[in-house]
């Protein structure tokens, strides 16, 4: 009987692997072609950029330099930093950096962290958000971005774009292992999933900071979105009212990873928690628009929601890889022989590798970096099915931040170079 389950089981698994691989590797082929170059306009969209911040006064003002030095007309874009029950000097830092700070204080019992910050100062915003601005982009307070970024959004909203998101890249990738596994998984699904998924015309995802929303389409979808990922609940939401993501891989933004394992893993079953949420609330929904509009990108959004991401397949396919080469894998409910799965995973160690060679602007040791990765992969695993079962604890835990560098610093790392 137990020789029989596990049969099923490890049959159900490498459906699942194979349904999933044939859906990613089709699309993964399209990121090896060169980004798209938007036709440059001069400045003429006006943007509020809002950043949260609780509690971080060892980065904040890196940021808001940073942001103030962006090359684009100062009279059209406006600096606001959201308090977020800020008990620091991050309210004091800003001010003498004359910028607009909006203090969120929450009531007792009331619940916390980054999406309601950020209703908040929208409300106070009203309906100045749409007569006095064109765009908002969002920036976290441990970030640094590339000082093109507000010519490359303006160039997306001219060109009838409504939401963008730029590179992410990593700030500290050559911290430790834990930092350098972030930045290769960056790396890795930039070009791979976001550049490959804008050359077939199929939504992109909104990675929690840097990207931009054109105003009358935040007015229109309202910031309702409160999981722990509320930008991936964002990005559905805004599927599902006729708009897609679209990529920007010519501006960065820089995000300070954490350098513990133990925070890491925090961060990322906030991460899964906020992603099973997402994917039972709004699959339905997304499935329901596909058959009745037949929209793409929804039924697109949908698979999105429906699986782990490529972190996982790859952790799930080395397992299988190994049971596969190593035992009787037909006696045990196998499919594929062993050289199917090794061919998909030395595709993405190529994969990886070309990433690091072509996007990644610090030089990265290769057996460091898979290696790194890996592990990362692996312990994602446990990290899914645990999220699964605790998804209702919507607690927010902040992820401490203390790389207090310029943008100039890290000028040498891409920092105002654009991609090409």
């Amino acid at each position: 009987m137990l020789i029989a389950i596990f049969k099923i089981i490890i049959m159900a698994v490498q459906l699942f692997l194979l349904f999933y691989w044939v859906y990613w590797l089709f699309i993964s082929f399209f990121g090896f072609s060169k980004p798209k170059r938007l036709k440059e306009h001069a400045p003429e969209k006006r943007f509020l950029i809002l950043v949260p911040a609780h509690n971080e006064e060892a980065v904040i003002g890196q940021l808001v330099e940073n942001l103030k030095s962006l090359d684009y007309p100062k009279h059209l874009y406006e600096v606001c930093v959201i308090a977020d029950n800020c008990t620091d000097n991050t309210v004091e830092i800003c001010n003498t950096l004359g910028v607009k700070v909006i203090e969120h204080i929450s009531a007792p019992g009331e619940l916390r962290g980054k999406p309601y910050g950020i209703k908040y100062a929208i409300d106070q915003y009203g309906d100045k958000l749409t007569t006095d601005f064109d765009g908002v982009a969002f920036f976290d307070a441990d970030n640094l971005v590339t000082l093109n970024y507000l010519k490359e959004m303006n160039n997306h909203l001219m060109n009838g774009d409504r939401l963008i998101q730029c590179y992410l890249d990593s700030k500290n990738p050559d911290d430790n292992w834990v930092t350098l596994s972030y930045a290769t998984s960056y790396y890795y699904m930039n070009r791979s999933w976001q550049l490959a998924k804008s050359k077939l015309g199929l939504p992109n995802a909104i990675g929690g900071t840097g990207f931009c929303v054109d105003t009358h389409l935040f007015k229109e979808v309202g910031w309702t979105a409160r999981s722990l990922t509320e930008d991936l609940e964002f990005t559905m939401q805004c599927i599902l009212v006729g708009v897609k993501a679209t990529w920007c891989h010519n501006a960065r933004v820089f995000d300070e990873k954490p350098e513990g394992f133990i925070a890491s893993c925090v961060q990322r079953l906030r991460w899964a928690r906020g992603h099973w949420e997402v994917c039972i609330k709004y699959t339905p929904k997304l499935f329901k628009r596909f058959l009745r509009k037949g929209d793409i990108a929804a039924f697109d959004g949908a698979l999105y929601l429906m699986n782990p991401g490529k972190i996982v397949l790859n952790a799930l396919t080395g397992i299988i890889f190994y049971i596969s080469f190593f035992a009787d894998f037909n006696a045990i409910g196998g499919i594929l022989p062993w050289q199917v799965w090794a061919t998909v995973l030395i595709y993405q160690l190529i994969y990886i590798g070309i990433t690091f060679v072509v996007d990644a602007k610090t030089k990265i040791n290769f057996v460091k970096g898979f290696i790194s990765l890996s592990i990362f992969s692996l312990t994602f695993i446990p990290l899914f099915i645990w999220s699964l079962l605790t998804m209702k604890n919507k607690t927010w835990v902040r992820t401490d931040h203390t790389k207090a560098v310029t943008i100039s610093e890290m000028r040498n790392t891409g920092g105002q170079t654009p991609v090409d």
